[in-house]
Order: C-alpha cells, then sequence, then structure tokens
C-alpha cells in the first residue's frame, strides 16, 4: 500500500506552481523600475517614476507635452506644468507594455509605455482628444 502524501506538500504544491509567475512578474516589473524622461531639444518636458512591487506604482511629473497639427512634439508652454506629481491608477504590465491611466481634472486619460530598447520607451497617449504620436523617453 503505498504511503499518503503528507499534507504539508499538497500544500506547497500551489505555491510552487506560482513561483514562474513571480519571477515573470519581478523580470517585467525590472524593465520599468525607475525614473523615464522625455526631452524636446534638450528639455526634459515630462518624468514618469515606476516603483517595482505589487501592486507596481508610479507617477508622472511636471509634464508638458504640447503637440501640433501633426502630432509631433512642440516647444512646451513653461506655465503648463503642474505643480504636484500625478499617480498612476490601474498600473498593469503585459509583456514589453506597462498600461496606466491618470487623472486630469474631470477626464481619464489612458497610457501605454512600450520598452523598446535598453532604457529605451515609448509612451502613446491613447484616449488624447487630439493624436498624439509616440513620445520617446530614456531612463536615467
Amino acid at each position: 500500500m503505498p504511503s499518503p502524501i503528507p499534507r504539508f506538500v499538497v500544500a506547497l504544491l500551489p505555491l510552487l506552481a506560482c513561483l514562474p509567475l513571480m519571477a515573470q512578474d519581478t523580470d517585467a516589473q525590472k524593465k520599468f523600475a525607475g525614473t523615464w524622461e522625455a526631452k524636446f531639444k534638450d528639455k526634459v518636458i515630462c518624468t514618469i517614476r515606476v516603483k517595482a512591487g505589487n501592486p507596481i506604482s508610479g507617477e508622472t511629473a511636471a509634464c508638458s507635452i504640447n503637440v501640433d497639427e501633426n502630432g509631433d512634439l512642440k516647444e512646451p508652454d513653461s506655465t503648463d506644468r503642474p505643480d504636484e506629481p500625478s499617480p498612476m491608477l490601474n498600473p498593469k504590465i503585459q509583456g514589453d507594455t506597462l498600461t496606466f491611466e491618470e487623472k486630469d481634472g474631470d477626464d481619464v486619460l489612458k497610457f501605454e509605455m512600450k520598452v523598446v530598447g535598453d532604457g529605451q520607451a515609448q509612451l502613446k497617449i491613447l484616449n488624447s482628444p487630439v493624436p498624439i504620436k509616440p513620445i520617446h523617453f530614456a531612463r536615467k
């Protein structure tokens, strides 16, 4: 008659099965963790800070993104920068992409940040009232 499997082994199986997923989450978070800056003519126009954790979190700070009619970046207005950082809402990582939302007055803006190289990313504003081309960010 085979010996029964000890209960603690049965209890550990679900935890052991989750370890690879936790490692994937940690690796994915490492791709995004840190401070990212977008520049226009060597001036920082937006900073995104991402903190690894459970759940991942972050904020945007000093963002002054102005575009022309073609969706290309243009010189920001110096008075257009908010004083307080805005927290990321509903941040989620899927592969090389971090999606999050941000409150802008009564509106909620939706963002998609995609890692495109070592320390390089592109940010898309998904529901902007005007088309905006992806904005290049570099990790500091």
